[in-house]
């Protein structure tokens, strides 16, 4: 009763947002990368659009899946790949206006906008002539269903399963209609999602604390067993998994189907993501970030002292950009000086800096965007050589009559 007294529930359920709160350019800040010297002329231009994601949580440029399959790419074509990031932690396909005040430069912090079609809006002005674009990375739709509805114990599985194919089948197709046309010769190449907790992951008391947080604000859960909710909770990530992957494949299938492209031909590929249950969150070959200093299984006083000093020592994210992170959200949501905030306003802003300090858990960790870059690279393999993007000969660039 002391730690729920003295820990409000939003400010814990504000972590809990930041396992999944699903961009390095004018509008968002990256990390210094290393150099990369021009291979060709005639770039392959690469946009990457998307949430947390694409935009690698976490993680410092050399490790982001995107700067991956950029080198990559560069190796196998031989010219150079011109970036462009719009991706960024936080975003949603769409979003009611309005419901997003706060904003940000850095990539890291989670903001529901600029949404997906705000990037999109974004890429189009910074390109000019949309049809240099060649290559196209997104991802997106678990900030439209909300990832707090996929981390409530008391989430309904038959209303979650409607809402995560109308976020993720027919979002996702509407927003991949409007990028084929928008940027006509572009591949574009959709990213799937994984499980977050499976049956492997710890089950250790700061992670229920969170979950109970969460759940216990509705009437139906208060009876509710620790056993009881944690079997809720792989329930709810396993139909995740599930029908996210399913839901974006049909979207996929449907727009190539519109463009009147086969399966052999495809416009759109779909690279789905398959991290088994000892890859999940706190899980033990997990790849995806969690908690410093390994498991948080504490218990009596020392349980208490930790948990009532969160940010503290054992209870810091294990990403590699947390510093910088934690900066930035201090910026973000500093207290305004121009007018005067009641007293839910101001609870609401500290409960998203502490979401935006908590941000990276549960994304992938180095490896995770590992298996990223390689699930996409395995899908970019035949576009290497069917779609043109393999550097002539010299020989042939100065001779093209022979």
């Amino acid at each position: 009763m002391l730690i729920r007294r003295l820990i409000s529930g939003s400010s814990i359920a504000a972590i809990v947002i930041g396992f999944l709160a699903l961009a390095a350019n004018s509008s968002f800040a990256q990390q210094p990368a290393p150099d990369s010297k021009p291979i060709a002329r005639n770039p392959l231009h690469m946009l990457v659009l998307g949430d947390s994601i694409m935009w690698g949580q976490g993680l410092k440029t050399p490790d982001k899946a995107w700067w991956r399959l950029k080198n990559w790419l560069q190796e196998k074509t031989g010219r150079d790949v011109k970036e462009k990031i719009e991706a960024h932690s936080g975003a949603a396909i769409v979003a009611t206006p309005g419901s997003e005040i706060f904003t940000s430069k850095d990539g890291e912090v989670n903001l529901l906008t600029p949404t997906i079609n705000e990037q999109v809006d974004a890429a189009r002005k910074y390109y000019g002539d949309p049809a240099l674009v060649d290559l196209i990375l997104v991802n997106g739709c678990i900030n439209d269903v909300d990832v707090r509805n996929l981390l409530d114990a008391a989430t309904s599985l038959d209303l979650l399963e409607v809402s995560i194919s109308e976020k993720c089948r027919w979002r996702m197709q509407s927003l991949l209609q409007r990028i084929t046309r928008e940027f006509p010769n572009a591949h574009v190449v959709v990213s799937g999602y994984y499980r977050i907790i499976s049956p492997l992951s710890d089950d250790n008391s700061f992670a229920r604390l969170l979950v109970k947080s969460l759940t216990t604000q509705k009437p139906e859960s208060k009876r509710m067993s620790d056993k009881q909710m944690r079997a809720n909770l792989v329930a709810i990530s396993d139909l995740w998994y599930q029908v996210s992957t399913r839901s974006l494949a049909q979207a996929v299938e449907a727009v190539n189907s519109d463009l009147g492209r086969n399966a052999v031909e495809p416009r759109i590929l779909f690279a789905e993501i398959q991290f088994s249950p000892e890859h999940a969150f706190s899980a033990p070959d997990t790849l995806l970030w969690n908690f410093m200093f390994g498991s948080t299984n504490y218990s009596g006083l020392r349980h208490a002292i930790v948990v009532l000093t969160l940010g503290t020592a054992a209870y810091k994210p294990n990403d590699q950009v947390r510093d910088r992170r934690s900066k930035s959200c201090k910026e973000t949501y500093k207290r305004p000086k121009d007018k005067k905030e009641d007293k839910v306003q101001e609870e609401r802003r500290e409960a998203k800096y502490l979401a935006c300090r908590y941000a990276s858990l549960g994304h992938p960790n180095k490896m995770g965007a590992l298996i990223y870059t390689e699930a996409i690279k395995g899908q970019l393999h035949w576009l290497v050589k069917t779609a043109g993007w393999l550097r002539k000969p010299t020989s042939l660039q100065a001779n093209p009559a022979n």
